[in-house]
């Protein structure tokens, strides 16, 4: 679903049969705001605390790299997905499987093991690793995991 547009078939049939959102014309970036307002907003939020996953959909112009094109909200594309731990930003943790084989049990070793060399780590004052992030060969995406205050 990567890469796809709020055009597509297979993502709205998705988002509306999994109850993220009740029609097609809900998946689209509002560009004024409830006082009718210019937003200056590239992205669309579509989450579900329950479940422990959000979306985010990327306006055209900045997904295309069109910084010249007006948002027009109209054609939005899936650039990231969030796969929550519970008590994370008032989520719950998603149940079910995550990708790769990693889980959130998993520590900074133990998911380095299973993906390879990270891209880049990023540690804290005291050397605890806060999050890393990995190129995956053979994706056109990449991982990203935040670790907790204990850097695990």
């Amino acid at each position: 679903m990567f890469g796809k547009s709020n055009k597509d078939e297979s993502s709205i049939d998705f988002f509306i049969s999994h109850d993220f959102t009740q029609n097609r014309d809900d998946l689209k970036l509002p560009i004024y705001d409830e006082d009718g307002e210019l937003l200056d907003e590239y992205n669309f939020y579509l989450s579900k605390y329950n479940l422990g996953i959000g979306f985010i959909f990327t306006d055209e112009s900045f997904y295309l790299n069109q910084s010249d094109k007006p948002i027009t909200g109209e054609k939005i594309y899936l650039t990231i997905i969030f796969f929550y731990n519970e008590g994370v930003e008032g989520f719950f943790q998603y149940k079910s499987v995550l990708p790769f084989g990693i889980d959130f049990l998993m520590d900074q070793n133990q998911l380095e093991k299973i993906l390879g060399e990270p891209l880049f780590t990023k540690s804290d004052e005291n050397s605890i690793v806060r999050s890393q992030k990995w190129e995956l060969k053979g994706y056109p995406f990449t991982l990203y995991v935040s670790y907790r205050s204990r850097g695990d």
